[in-house]
């Protein structure tokens, strides 16, 4: 190999090798990214949503639940989070939903969200296990701006009217 070729190569992964060495932390996020607004959590909720829903595009979708929340170095607070919207798709086993929720923090305080939620049972009976997943934006109030997502497990029960999902492990973050 041409010296001057092997200098280039060996400049090649000493400047990657370096990039490595000074972007990843222990968690593998390097502080860039950890320390950049785009991943910056803002908030971090637990807690349970209770979805009733009409199963068909264009039926009504209504929620409430209760939240434990903390803000990166905070401590943590309670809050209720109420939504209400529509079914906006689905299928046998999936309902799909577009709400505005409020989140209204034991302070006083609330922040105001647009979710799309995926709802998804385990089986077509008329009860059992299902799961969810949302994603949407903090639309004002309190972290105005923030992305949101949130995932949760619990049950559905299907009525003669619609289906009531029981989200008793609901996880959801703000993000900016």
């Amino acid at each position: 190999m041409h010296p001057a070729a092997a200098r280039r190569l060996i400049a090649g992964a000493v400047t990657v090798a370096g990039f490595f060495s000074l972007s990843l932390t222990a968690d593998g996020v390097g502080p860039a990214a950890a320390d950049s607004p785009e991943y910056a959590t803002v908030l971090r909720c637990s807690g349970q949503l209770d979805m009733e829903v009409v199963d068909a595009p264009g039926g009504r979708a209504s929620g409430r639940g209760k939240l434990l929340c903390t803000e990166p170095g905070g401590p943590e607070q309670g809050a209720d989070i109420i939504a209400s919207g529509t079914v906006t798709g689905g299928g046998e086993l999936v309902t799909e939903t577009r709400t505005s929720d409020t989140i209204t923090f034991e302070t006083g305080k609330k922040s105001h969200l647009t979710m799309d939620r995926r709802f998804e049972r385990a089986s077509s009976g008329v009860s059992g296990p299902a799961d969810s997943v949302g994603n949407g934006l903090a639309d004002s109030g309190e972290f105005a701006g923030a992305r949101t997502h949130d995932e949760g497990a619990g049950t559905f029960v299907t009525g003669v009217t619609g289906t009531t999902y029981s989200m008793d492990r609901l996880t959801l973050t703000l993000d900016r």
